[in-house]
């Protein structure tokens, strides 16, 4: 979180005319354009309180995939190409918002933090972009090191972070197959590595760690 730009007013909403009969399509949509999404781990979700969930980012599908695991919406942090003309309205609308991953701003983690503060639900990919193969790319500590923030300020949260793993069969393309493997949680009080800095790179490490052994259980051999 060094070097950050000067800031800019940072926000999303959730507009629910917008948001619900979209949400509503891709539940009836996506098992029609995929031949199979297969999803395990769902118990490890949890389902009150501030959340931050972890995916692998392959394909522009993985947001929309994602959005369905829970019937509340989600906050996602957004690369800030993507808030471009109709589709920046759009997401802006439905719990996007933006960052710039090579010079982030301030007010951006800003408003992230206060969405964990009020107990949303945030996903962030922790490559801090899209990778198109089934890969995994060094993690940035910026997730890590977020959540460390929040619970600074507030001693008594306890934030849950959930690697999500995602693959394509043969690729993210019509009719394709999908497995996603949800993770059990990680919590940063168990890898408290005795200053925050280091806390955020062990912790970093740790969720780098169970995306990887996911990914190899659920891409194509």
């Amino acid at each position: 979180m060094s070097a950050l730009a000067k800031s800019q007013p940072v926000h999303s909403e959730i507009v629910p005319w917008l948001y619900w009969p979209l949400a509503s399509s891709l539940r009836v949509g996506m098992p029609l354009y995929f031949s199979e999404i297969k999803v395990t781990g769902q118990e490890y979700l949890p389902q009150k309180g501030a959340v931050v969930l972890a995916p692998k980012h392959f394909s522009r599908w993985d947001p929309l995939l994602v959005s369905t695991l829970y019937r509340e919406p989600l906050h996602y942090m957004t690369m800030l190409s993507q808030f471009k003309g109709v589709q920046g309205w759009v997401i802006s609308r439905v719990g996007a918002f933006p960052v710039n991953v090579n010079r982030p701003q301030v007010s951006s983690l800003k408003y992230a933090v206060e969405l964990l503060r009020e107990g949303q639900k945030l996903v962030i990919f922790p490559e801090g972009g899209v990778v198109r193969d089934q890969l995994l790319r060094p993690l940035k500590t910026g997730l890590a090191r977020l959540v460390l923030q929040v619970e600074a300020d507030k001693p008594d949260l306890s934030i849950p972070i959930v690697p999500i793993a995602l693959s394509y069969e043969p690729n993210s393309v019509f009719r394709a197959k999908v497995r996603m493997r949800i993770c059990p949680p990680l919590y940063s009080s168990d890898y408290s590595a005795g200053d925050e800095k280091s806390t955020g790179s062990k912790l970093t490490a740790v969720l780098e760690q169970n995306l990887r052994a996911a990914l190899a259980e659920i891409s194509p051999s």
